[in-house]
């Protein structure tokens, strides 16, 4: 290699040696033409940076330790109901089921009776009011009972679910924004925990509930959102502009666009907009990341499997491999316009797919031994129908594969729709069993989230939340428990109520005023009879009694001896007429 003049430098040129014709050895040397110095010098100067925006927008993220990367990617998880002819529907019944009946609004205290409190009484039927009025609009786009199925359906798909909490100037909780879940990602915990104030409610020795505010220490994390736009399987980001959130319950102010802290006297010109809201995060608990990981994780083989089996089902009826028939002609051959006659009358004769009317045919040539002819042409057509997949392939593996995606849910068929061989009662057993083990649970770890968590910070002090249920109970085996705590004084007014409340899943109207809710109501109703009772008319079941309260309850001394006497003789003979009476009935 030869040396290069400062001149060949300046001018940029190269220097070239020819070796041979076929190969060319040449110098190049790193220059800058504006500045005129070598690019190793202007590269200790100044670092470069590409301006190439990446294919995952939480690729960078991730590379520097700001975001956690998940177990599986949230994208395709979201994505596989597309691929399952079971998962769908699995989900769909898990969403209809826990979140698909809306809620109510409980007493969180118990009321007493002999303890009248027209303020507290004012102050719950506010509340109530104002609940009813939060939750009608606590989401713009979608009713809460629309929101809580986006979030289940999240739940179900990915094992994780976001949404936003938005407050306003005053800093109380204005609405809730679903966040799908495939665009989230879950920040780096902090490394040191910080001392913040948490809302809770206590409930006081004279029934009453009050907010109480205790400090905790907790580690937070932020969590990053990122859209993109989705071509069929695949995503493609728009641009690389992130949205940061901070963890519910965390005071300090974040650059939503940054993630910085923003601290000291930078708070005083902080735009308010620019604040990253609060976001609350809910998870199937994995003991492995702390991202969720849905249900059926362990059945995403079997999910693929089935895919497979379908795909390999379409290509085989489109294309039918085994054709319906073989037309063999031995000791001849057919002419090519005796082809085509044939061809064109399977075409435009016979009507269906194009594939499923084709057949073989099969020639065979004259043979001659010693110039003698062999026989006559013979022409035979071979049905094949047998041997044709009459059904679909892999239906015992199909199945199998979608009983193990139902499994990893624990429903019951009925749920998917296979209702083929159930009876009434085994239906009703499959909904109360699966009500009792799967959905149940489901929305009592809602409600504590909502009791727990939100009312708390809302200042809900008077109600619960409660989801409703659908009715799974036996109608006639509940109305004879009804009756016999009825009879045994156990069942009050209010505890029926209650019970018919979370059956029928609504809301009954408030008793009238100055009703005993909370004494059996055959009390009341004898109370009712014997007021109403002639102390003179015979026949009447409350006479006695009637008679026994007059002498308890009057002065004695206006009775003669003679009169207290009769009265009771005639109360104990109509009491043991009654207990006749019942006891005839009875052995009867």
């Amino acid at each position: 290699m030869e040396d290069i003049t400062n001149e060949q430098m300046k001018s940029g040129l190269t220097k070239s040696v020819k070796l041979n014709k076929r190969a060319v050895k040449a110098l190049v040397i790193p220059f800058d033409r504006k500045s005129m110095t070598p690019l190793t010098k202007q590269m200790e100067d100044k670092d470069g940076k590409s301006k190439e925006l990446p294919e995952d927008p939480f690729e960078q993220l991730i590379k520097a330790g700001q975001v956690l990367e998940p177990p599986f990617e949230l994208l395709t998880l979201a994505m596989l109901n597309e691929h399952s002819s079971e998962l769908g529907q699995c989900v769909e019944a898990m969403a209809c089921n826990i979140d698909g009946f809306g809620h109510r609004y409980i007493p969180r205290v118990k009321a007493d009776p002999e303890k009248e409190d027209i303020a507290r009484d004012k102050a719950a039927l506010k509340e109530r009011t104002d609940l009813k009025n939060f939750f009608n609009y606590v989401c713009l786009d979608d009713s809460f009972t629309g929101f809580r199925k986006k979030i289940r359906t999240d739940l179900e798909m990915t094992g994780n679910a976001w949404y936003e909490v938005i407050r306003n100037l005053a800093g109380k909780i204005q609405g809730f924004n679903h966040l799908p879940s495939y665009q989230m990602r879950l920040g780096i915990v902090e490394t040191n925990a910080v001392k913040v104030p948490m809302k809770v409610i206590e409930l006081q020795e004279d029934g009453s509930a009050v907010v109480k505010e205790i400090q905790v220490w907790k580690r937070f994390r932020l969590h990053a959102q990122s859209k993109g736009i989705h071509f069929r399987n695949m995503m493609v980001s728009s641009s690389f502009t992130l949205r940061w959130f901070k963890e519910f319950g965390d005071p300090r102010v974040y650059d939503y666009e940054s993630g910085d802290e923003i601290k000291g006297d930078d708070l005083k010109d902080f735009p308010e907009d620019r604040k990253a809201n609060e976001i609350i995060h809910l998870r199937y608990y994995s003991a492995r990341s702390p991202y969720g990981l849905p249900r059926f994780v362990g059945n995403m083989l079997d999910m693929f499997g089935d895919r497979a089996a379908g795909e390999i089902n379409y290509i085989t009826f489109q294309n039918n491999n085994v054709p319906s028939m073989a037309l063999t002609v031995s000791n001849g051959q057919l002419t090519e316009g005796t082809v085509k006659r044939i061809e064109s009358f399977v075409e435009s004769q016979i009507q269906g797919s194009d594939n499923y009317s084709k057949f073989l045919i099969i020639e065979g040539e004259t043979s001659e031994i010693d110039g003698e002819d062999a026989g006559q042409v013979k022409i035979d057509i071979v049905p094949l129908v047998k041997e044709q997949h009459t059904d679909e392939l892999f239906q015992n593996y199909s199945k199998n594969n979608q009983d193990k995606v139902r499994r990893a849910f624990r429903l019951p068929p009925l749920f998917v729709g296979r209702a083929d061989d159930y009876s009434r009662a085994t239906a009703e057993s499959s909904r109360r069993v699966a009500d009792e083990q799967i959905f149940a649970p489901e929305r009592s770890e809602f409600d504590s989230h909502m009791n727990r968590i939100m009312f708390p910070e809302m200042g809900i002090v008077h109600h619960e939340f409660k989801s409703n249920s659908p009715n799974t109970t036996d109608n006639a085996e509940l109305v004879r428990i009804l009756a016999g705590s009825e009879k045994t004084g156990g069942m009050t007014p209010r505890i029926a109520r209650s019970i018919l409340e979370d059956i029928l899943g609504v809301e009954l109207p408030p008793f009238p005023k100055d009703f005993p809710a909370d004494e059996p109501f055959s009390m009341t109703m004898a109370e009712a009879v014997k007021n109403k009772a002639d102390p003179t008319e015979p026949g009447q079941q409350v006479t006695a009694l009637k008679m026994v309260d007059d002498l308890t309850k009057s002065d004695i001394s206006l009775y003669t001896e003679e009169d207290i006497v009769e009265r009771l003789i005639k109360a104990n003979q109509l009491i043991e007429e009654r207990w006749r009476e019942e006891t005839k009935f009875t052995e009867e």
